[in-house]
């Protein structure tokens, strides 16, 4: 027999041992010294791996300890990006900005080169070691969100903002293929919520941990602190925030990059590794449900986008709370409705897979989506606690519907093309989601209603029409998805 190959942790039932090999790489005869394909019973962990340059042996623990680490990027990535949306206020006061040029740097600024280099970024995971972009990913984005807290004007904020977008534009495309090549179509429900978990928490996080910061500093708590010590709060938090990014560091230098595994994509019937060109031409022959679907997603980022950038601004302006009860109070209700969420979104997600695969995991999202509405309308909740349940219960339902929406593209998107169609994933999330709604909303506050404290009304106006359009859109690729599951059975 040949060597044995390494040890790579997937599911058998799915993908089932390939045949020993020759020393000159042919396949080895059948025969009694060659062991047939084996099926591991269902949801038992079968172990193996190909012999790839850059792969190391590992198992279901060291499988879930590349999740994890993936996990923390989503959370730390996340609350750098956002970050900027809790201090909304004192930046504008020190940096003497407006509220347009605020919009522009929650959205724009991110946005323009997150999706300008997230595609090519997207191909480029396709072909190259992961873990090493990732690893240079979070090393720009960390500099980025430290060179934010040291801005002086707008300009050095705007560019802070562009390199942020810069390095988290490989987190997208390098964990998701990851998690696709460790599991199989139907058992990746659970990991992608643990891995779409990450962006929930951490808005949360983010809000309860920059609460606490701007509440401590005035008392001199970082007083002692050799150069930052002396800054205002405001910068303590986005340079505290941007210095995490070494934990995720070190995690990643302790891991291997995974073997890439090819599944069938659904709707393509049995196929073999294409190449990016032949992916893309797939992809354009399926050009309503592909539409649909990042239609569907762009626009549920511009409703949710609505809570997640403009909620503690509302709090503050509505209910007269200071930036650091505000950020602290809705950071704990993010956090118990992202908890709530992921612990249901594995399960949900899984289980409906199972029983219509990507055709009814849209219709989920669908619903999901319309279930997101009462988020963008806080204005009518009448009290501070009900309305800071509503802007949380938005993270609640990003957690199934991230879920969903990922774990689709994982089926339906060539494999040769799976980073590319999750940094366009990000492209239209990005740009008309993060980008579109802050804008949107500041846009109808400053030239609609003029005047700032209008701004929930705003929130109301873009949030019901973005998520209406986005649910009507999901119900339609579900049903072109379905048709095409029909036509193959």
């Amino acid at each position: 027999m040949g060597r044995p190959p390494r040890l790579f942790c997937h599911f058998q039932a799915v993908c089932p041992r390939p045949r020993d090999r020759s020393p000159d790489n042919r396949p080895a005869p059948e025969g009694p010294a060659t062991r047939p394909p084996i099926l591991a019973p269902q949801g038992e962990i079968a172990m193996h791996m190909p012999d790839r340059e850059g792969t190391a042996p590992t198992g279901p623990l060291l499988a879930w300890i590349t999740v994890a680490t993936l996990f923390l990027a989503q959370v730390i990535s996340t609350i750098d990006r956002g970050m900027l949306a809790l201090v909304v206020d004192p930046v504008r006061a020190d940096l003497g900005i407006s509220e347009m040029q605020i919009a522009l740097l929650q959205g724009f600024a991110f946005s323009i080169f997150y999706v300008t280099v997230g595609l090519p970024l997207g191909a480029v995971a396709d072909r190259v070691n992961r873990r090493k972009l990732l690893i240079a990913g979070i090393v720009v984005w960390s500099l980025a969100t430290i060179a934010g807290g040291l801005a002086e004007g707008f300009g050095a904020m705007f560019a802070s903002r562009l390199f942020i977008g810069v390095g988290e534009a490989v987190l997208g495309p390098c964990a998701v293929t990851m998690i696709g090549d460790i599991f199989p179509p139907e058992r990746r429900g659970r990991p992608m919520a643990l891995y779409v978990f990450g962006s929930m928490i951490a808005y949360g996080l983010g809000s309860l941990i920059s609460g606490l910061i701007l509440e401590a500093a005035p008392r001199g708590a970082f007083a002692g602190l050799p150069l930052i010590g002396e800054l205002a709060p405001w910068r303590l938090t986005f340079i505290l925030v941007g210095a995490s990014g070494a934990v995720i560091l070190l995690l990643l230098l302790a891991l291997r990059e995974p073997p890439r595994r090819s599944d069938t994509p659904v709707g393509q019937g049995k196929v073999g590794t294409l190449s990016f060109a032949e992916g893309l031409r797939a992809m354009a022959g399926r050009a309503r449900i592909f539409v649909c679907y990042y239609g569907a997603v762009a626009l549920f980022a511009v409703g949710g986008s609505v809570s997640t950038m403009w909620g503690a601004v509302f709090l503050t302006r509505q209910y007269g709370l200071d930036i650091a009860t505000a950020g602290q109070s809705l950071g704990t209700g993010q956090i118990v409705w992202a908890v709530c969420g992921a612990a249901l979104a594995g399960i949900v997600v899984d289980k409906v897979g199972a029983r219509g695969g990507a055709a009814l995991r849209m219709r989920l999202a669908a619903t999901l989506t319309l279930l997101a509405i009462p988020s963008a309308l806080p204005v009518l909740a009448g009290n501070v606690t009900l309305a800071t349940l509503l802007l949380g219960a938005i993270m609640g339902v990003m957690a199934i519907y991230g879920t969903a929406m990922l774990a689709i593209l994982s089926e339906i998107a060539p494999p040769s093309l799976r980073g590319f169609a999750v940094a366009l994933y990000a492209f239209v999330m990005t740009l008309i989601g993060a980008s579109l709604g802050p804008i949107a909303v500041a846009g109808l506050t400053e030239n609609v209603f003029a005047d700032p404290s209008q701004v929930g009304w705003s929130m109301a106006i873009v949030g019901t029409v973005a998520l209406g359009l986005s649910a009507l859109l999901a119900f339609t690729a579900a049903s072109a998805i379905a048709r095409e599951q029909e036509t193959l059975a």
